[in-house]
């Protein structure tokens, strides 16, 4: 194989020699027969549809896949092919995997008598006595339908609350596609390492950037972007105290997901934003329910004025969100009882369809059935994830190949190829990412009977077996040794060199 190149030479020439390689043209031709009707159902699709997951910018997944049946981790496609599914709708079925029986009987029940919604229903208070086990902590509950929405939603009651309207976020922080949510988020929607980062502005401050056409960089009265450096997030913190609305943090993030360096850093915040009565938002639509049954907040000591949620919280794929915390932030959006009183007092954030019935049953289904787990689930998906960190451990002593799973909660990961464990610096990290490697990885999985959706990405917990891990992680290192033998270059000329 010939993709080698000197350090410092663009990504965009690696993989121009790359797609000339025979056995990448193989793998191709390969795939391309295998999903001939789910590649031909797809781009009549993509005619007269842009927003299925097929075509989203930044994520479409190669040799999309078009699904006839799901149950448990197994996917079937138009083709007949059976695949372990290590997407799991982007891990929001990654609890109990594809239509779980007791959850399906549960909204079949619902399904016959519900009136949908706009109106009250008794399952809400159930979902919410449900919630509260869980997360003791919060006091009151919004329900929505997405990430985006409950982030969204949660800057506008604390810009209600506080009356100011500065937002802080970290850099790489994914807090969904809103304007505010899109800048300077995950590096993988700027093109990094291929693409420099922003500059750092005298305060050290970060300079905003947009991630989308469409939305234009945010008025600094808007927008603040923090560094994940612990001294001077604090010092701009403590600097805009008067101006800010709130500040928004993961306790760990899928752009940087090293929890030893995250977590005390939002911990200090939280702590901060306390003492100087800045709202702080903790964004747990990830980590919720996934770092044991009250998340990360829970997990970790991180106490938050509000708490978005989304992802595991669904069942069954019916879009769900929810903004939790403080009932004096919430109360904003609740009617005093008096409608006209709450003109120029009241903001909004419901819609249509907030609290579908359907997503509410279903949500408190699966919910029940993670609660009679509990302890169990935990540990075994703890177990089982403990057990692939230590074949791949002993496949890098074996190989020297820089095989890693890195992820966190219980559980949110991606293979990949890294030199080091753990980063303490996002941009370093960002930087030692090889994409090429992502791309490859996640063909190379499919046509071992794999399904990841454009990255390598493994969401679990109930869904897989550990027989099913096994498998993953044989096709993994299988994939691994493959690439090897055609001289792939795991690890980018300069690797995080261009972060600095």
């Amino acid at each position: 194989m010939t993709t080698t190149a000197e350090p410092g030479a663009p990504i965009e020439s690696l993989v121009a020699d790359l797609l000339t390689q025979p056995w990448l043209i193989d793998l191709f031709t390969e795939l391309t027969e295998r999903q001939s009707g789910s590649i031909a159902a797809a781009e009549r699709l993509r005619q007269v549809d842009v927003t299925n997951h097929a075509f989203w910018p930044f994520h479409a997944p190669q040799f999309p896949l078009v699904v006839t049946g799901a149950h448990g981790s197994r996917l079937t496609d138009v083709d007949g092919n059976t695949y372990i599914d290590c997407h799991l709708g982007f891990g929001a079925q990654a609890l109990h995997g594809h239509s779980p029986e007791p959850v399906v009987d549960f909204v079949r029940e619902q399904l016959a008598a519900t009136t949908g919604n706009g109106y009250c229903h008794p399952v809400e208070e159930r979902l919410i006595d449900l919630l509260k086990e869980f997360v003791p902590h919060c006091e009151k509950f919004a329900f929505l339908n997405s990430g985006t929405d409950a982030t969204a939603a949660a800057i506008r009651l604390a810009r209600a609350h506080t009356g100011r309207r500065m937002v802080a976020k970290f850099e790489g922080s994914l807090h969904g596609v809103h304007e505010l949510g899109m800048h300077n988020t995950a590096f993988w929607y700027h093109g990094h390492p291929a693409h420099p980062f922003p500059g750092i502005e005298g305060d050290g401050a970060v300079e905003p950037r947009s991630a989308l056409t469409g939305v234009p960089n945010a008025d600094p009265r808007d927008l603040l972007v923090l560094p994940n450096d612990p001294v001077v997030a604090l010092e701009l913190i403590e600097k805009h105290k008067d101006e800010l609305a709130c500040v928004l943090g993961e306790a760990v993030s899928s752009s940087f997901p090293f929890a030893e360096h995250t977590v005390p850093l939002i911990r200090a915040v939280s702590e901060s934003c306390r003492r100087l009565r800045v709202p702080f938002i903790l964004d747990e639509v990830l980590t919720g329910f996934r770092y044991g049954p009250g998340g990360a907040g829970a997990h970790f000591g991180i106490e938050a004025d509000l708490y978005c949620f989304g992802k595991v919280i669904s069942g069954l794929g019916i879009p769900l969100s929810a903004v939790a915390g403080r009932a004096a932030l919430l109360d904003h959006t609740q009617s005093s009882g008096l409608p006209l009183t709450d003109i120029g007092r009241k903001t909004c954030v419901q819609t249509t369809h907030v609290g579908n019935h359907l997503a509410l049953s279903a949500s408190y289904a699966s919910l029940s059935l993670l609660h009679e787990q509990r302890d169990t689930y935990y540990t075994e998906t703890r177990a089982k994830v403990d057990g692939i960190q230590r074949r791949l451990a002993d496949f890098r002593a074996e190989t020297d190949i820089p095989l890693r799973l890195v992820g966190f909660g219980d559980f949110i990961g991606s293979f990949g190829f890294l030199e080091h464990e753990s980063y303490d610096d996002y941009r370093t990290f960002a930087g030692s990412v090889n994409p090429i490697a992502f791309f490859l990885l996640t063909l190379m999985l499919r046509k071992r009977g794999f399904y990841t959706l454009s990255l390598p990405m493994l969401f679990t917990g109930g869904a897989h077996s550990e027989e099913d891990l096994e498998a993953i992680t044989t096709a993994v290192t299988d994939s691994a040794r493959e690439l090897h033998g055609h001289g792939f270059p795991f690890i980018l000329p300069g690797a995080g060199a261009q972060a600095r």
